[in-house]
């Protein structure tokens, strides 16, 4: 007699066919995961063709721009005058060229001088305040050592691809005076320049 074969399937063939099962599962989701990114990258290039940068359009112009601003403020209130005159733009230094010195620009010094408590602050706090990805406006508030604070008002341009000051002024702050503080307004930083 023959050994009579068992109708069925062995152990080892339902183990072989649960495992081909699942590998071909794992396939097809990471196939529909890799469809599904290069579906989003072509619509997010698609979308930037058309419609510009989406990070310039949500406010990624001002966050390429803050760092420029914060450098140039940081130089600035650390008397570093020339390397903040090197964070201005071209039509910034045609307006106020005047020179001291060998790294020294003569228009921050006498800003500096001007206000004092520009110098080494206890803080300084940049925020965004016009969302226009050509010419992005920030305003920092500075709060020196001695209390009080400071309101600069910067406008930035893009001069090939390198964000540069395009205009600082005081819209707010304490000036002291005689040993009296008193209240600056932008009409009158308008007038000393």
């Amino acid at each position: 007699m023959e050994p009579e074969q068992k109708s069925g399937m062995s152990a080892t063939h339902v183990i072989l066919i649960i495992l081909g099962a699942v590998g071909l599962g794992f396939v097809i989701c990471a196939g529909i995961i890799v469809v599904c990114l290069v579906a989003i990258t072509a619509l997010g290039t698609s979308a930037n063709k058309t419609f510009g940068s989406v990070a310039t359009r949500v406010g990624g112009g001002e966050f390429q721009a803050e760092q420029p601003a914060r450098q140039f403020i940081v130089e600035l209130c650390a008397g570093l005058t020339q390397a903040a005159w090197d964070h201005t733009s071209a039509a910034f230094q045609a307006r106020h060229i005047k020179i001291a010195g060998p790294n020294q620009s003569k228009y921050f010094a006498d800003f500096l001088q001007e206000h004092p408590g520009l110098r080494n602050p206890a803080t300084i706090e940049i925020q965004s305040q016009h969302i226009d990805p050509s010419q992005p406006t920030l305003q920092a508030t500075i709060t020196p050592k001695s209390g009080g604070k400071i309101v600069l008002h910067l406008k930035l341009i893009n001069e090939v691809g390198i964000w540069k000051v395009d205009d600082v002024s005081v819209i707010e702050g304490d000036k002291e005076k005689g040993g009296a503080k008193e209240k600056e307004s932008p009409s009158k930083k308008a007038d000393q320049d």
